[in-house]
Formats: C-alpha cells, sequence, structure tokens
C-alpha cells in the first residue's frame, strides 16, 4: 500500500506541480526580457532602475535610482509608447477611469501633469478591446505609483501666522 501511495503522489505532484512551475519560469523570463528593456531605455539618460513593476506581457514601469525620472514602456496591438517623464517637472497626477457600463472598465490612464509646458503626459494602463477586458492588477499598480509619485511632489506648507 505504501507504493501506491507513493506512485500516487508523484503522479500528483507530476501533473499538478510541474505545469505551475513552466508557466512561473516563462513569466519570469518575460519580466527579465522586460526589465532589460527598460533599463536600455534608462541608459539613454546614464540612468538605471531601481523600482519597477510589470503587468501583462508588455508592459512596465520603473524609477531611476536618483528618482530623476520615471520610464514607462507598453507595448500592445494599437499603443506602442516609451516614455520618460522627469519627477522635477511634475506638478500632480492622477488615474483616469473610464467605464463602458457601471460592471465594465473601458480605460484606465495615469496622467501627469507638467509644470513648464502645461501639458499632460497619459500612460495608459489598461484598454478593453478583445482579448484584454478584465482589469486584473493594473488599478492597484496605478495607485502605487500616483502614491509613489506624489511623495516626491514639493508639499504646500501652511501659513502659521498672519502679519
Amino acid at each position: 500500500m505504501d507504493t501506491f501511495g507513493s506512485l500516487m503522489g508523484i503522479i500528483f505532484f507530476v501533473i499538478i506541480f510541474i505545469p505551475i512551475l513552466i508557466i512561473n519560469n516563462r513569466l519570469n523570463k518575460k519580466r527579465k526580457r522586460l526589465l532589460a528593456k527598460l533599463n536600455s531605455f534608462a541608459q539613454e539618460e546614464n540612468k538605471s532602475i531601481i523600482e519597477f513593476d510589470t503587468w501583462t506581457d508588455d508592459s512596465i514601469i520603473g524609477i531611476s535610482t536618483d528618482k530623476e525620472f520615471i520610464f514607462f514602456i507598453r507595448n500592445k496591438n494599437d499603443y506602442n509608447e516609451k516614455i520618460k517623464i522627469p519627477t522635477n517637472q511634475i506638478k500632480d497626477c492622477y488615474t483616469n477611469l473610464k467605464k463602458a457600463s457601471l460592471k465594465m472598465t473601458d480605460s484606465l490612464e495615469v496622467v501627469f501633469e507638467l509644470k513648464e509646458h502645461k501639458e499632460k503626459v497619459v500612460l495608459q494602463f489598461f484598454k478593453a478591446d478583445s482579448k484584454d477586458f478584465i482589469m486584473g492588477e493594473e488599478m492597484r499598480i496605478a495607485k502605487k505609483w500616483i502614491d509613489k509619485v506624489t511623495d516626491y511632489l514639493p508639499k504646500i506648507k501652511p501659513l502659521l501666522y498672519s502679519v
């Protein structure tokens, strides 16, 4: 009976865990490939990436080690962008969530308002299409990066007395 139980355990392990390990290995390779792309993009400014987040197979955002630039790469069918944003030029940042209906999200964007040119840089985190129609980690990652960027923005100091 011990041999049968051991054999069943080995078969169960092979059927369940080996595919999980293979899928995890593929995801790690894609993540490393995206990070290499982001690092080569950062090298154009002589920077390297200290922190980053990936989602789907083709989207990554990161910040340089000296926190001077935010780098963003996203390659989808109709949206191919490589954007770098100097953090000292950011005046404000927020999410722009567009809903197709009450329960369905059409798109999620992170918007950076810049100081000098009074322009907006829009980073598309999610757009519903025939392949991607359910939002996964995009909202959590967008909120994380908005919180991170707003920490770098200059704070308005309250006036403690009046003259």
